[in-house]
């Protein structure tokens, strides 16, 4: 064989040998990178969102709690003043209805003669 045939394997050979050490270097950093990645989301993501949850969590329970507590003290009016509860749901709805509803009569303006 000639000496340019073997030159021209050499370098294809030198080529392929580098494209296989690139690619092997890609894939070891990619490999590391991951590695990384997955560390932070262990060691700041996960902790993070546990906290998050606990004070979702908490603020719910919070909510439930003063809820419940406003419903207990209301209950508790009404079994006061049985009189004055039902007194100010009357007024409430009169007012509502006056707001919404205008001038609505049971009957109409024809019926009335």
């Amino acid at each position: 064989m000639s000496q340019p045939a073997n030159d021209m394997r050499d370098l294809r050979d030198e080529a392929v040998a580098s494209g296989t050490r690139l690619a092997e270097d890609a894939r070891t950093e990619l490999a590391r990178l991951r590695a990384q990645v997955e560390r932070l989301m262990q060691d700041r993501v996960t902790p993070a969102l546990g906290t998050a949850a606990e004070t979702v969590e908490d603020y719910s329970r919070r909510a439930r709690d003063t809820i419940e507590e406003g419903a207990e003290t209301f209950a508790e009016t009404v079994r006061e003043r049985p009189i004055l509860a039902i007194a100010t749901a009357g007024l409430a709805g009169f007012l509502i209805g006056r707001l919404m509803g205008g001038t609505t009569y049971v009957y109409s303006n024809d019926k009335r003669r």
